[in-house]
């Protein structure tokens, strides 16, 4: 995974999302999908700040969280204080190891999942998910539509505006396609005292088109693969669809 960026940002990162109205939009689904599935214990996998990790582990489910930046995990720690969320400090490769005991969820969100840049990569990824599955659990990734991005040659993303260490910040992402990966940029302006800093941040993506994923779930041994377009539960649509959301079983 591209730790180098996540470092660069820390803080700065939570300025891409309004954390209280995504939760608030997301809590329905995974209230009521952990309850089916009788959740106690997550592994929250590229948990970057911690705001995930923090929701779950409100409900009283014992969280490990794992991230490779040293700086999300240091967020993460401050998001979660005083709540049952262990943090490790692992990408993909790392994750059999904490699978000693199974979790009966595995999460991936937040556009996670790209950063495995090879085909291999994400194989083992997706075999380490569910390696960590307890029978009858469940495994929820989120990515972009990258199905619609490469419709439409569509390369930047909303830009986020807010405050990081006394200082305003405005980022921008947007991509750089390649042939098999494309380069994920974040343009980040920061107003100082004699004007605007530029800098940028890089990382590559092995984009997750729809059909793919659904064949890479099975064959890493999942069952009854779903594939929404969000959080309300319709169907993932290629062409419409703000999101991917695929839910697996163990």
């Amino acid at each position: 995974m591209a730790v180098d960026l996540y470092d660069e940002l820390g803080g700065g990162y939570d300025v891409i999302i309004n954390w209280e109205r995504r939760l608030a939009r997301e809590t329905p689904f995974y209230r009521d999908l952990f309850a089916r599935h009788q959740v106690a214990r997550l592994l929250d996998v590229g948990c970057g700040t911690g705001w995930h990790a923090r929701l779950f582990a409100g409900w009283g489910i014992a969280v490990v969280a794992a991230d490779p930046s040293r700086a999300m995990l240091d967020v993460a720690g401050e998001v979660t204080r005083g709540l049952p969320v262990q943090l490790v400090e692992a990408g993909f490769a790392e994750l059999p190891g904490l699978c000693e005991t199974p979790f009966q969820a595995v999460v991936c969100l937040g556009n996670t999942l790209p950063h495995a840049t090879t085909p291999r990569a994400r194989a083992a990824a997706l075999a380490a998910f569910r390696q960590c599955l307890a029978p009858g659990g469940v495994c929820v990734i989120q990515t972009l539509n990258y199905d619609l991005l490469r419709a439409t040659g569509e390369r930047f993303q909303p830009l986020s505006h807010g405050v990081v260490d006394g200082r305003e910040q405005i980022l921008l992402r947007m991509f750089d396609f390649g042939a098999v990966t494309w380069q994920f940029n974040i343009l980040r302006f920061t107003r100082r005292d004699t004007g605007w800093e530029f800098t940028v941040s890089s990382a590559q993506h092995l984009p997750v088109f729809s059909a793919d994923l659904a064949a890479q779930l099975q064959a890493a041994g999942f069952h009854g693969v779903r594939l929404l377009g969000g959080f309300d539960g319709n169907q993932f649509d290629p062409g419409a669809s703000d999101m991917l959301l695929a839910v697996g079983q163990g």
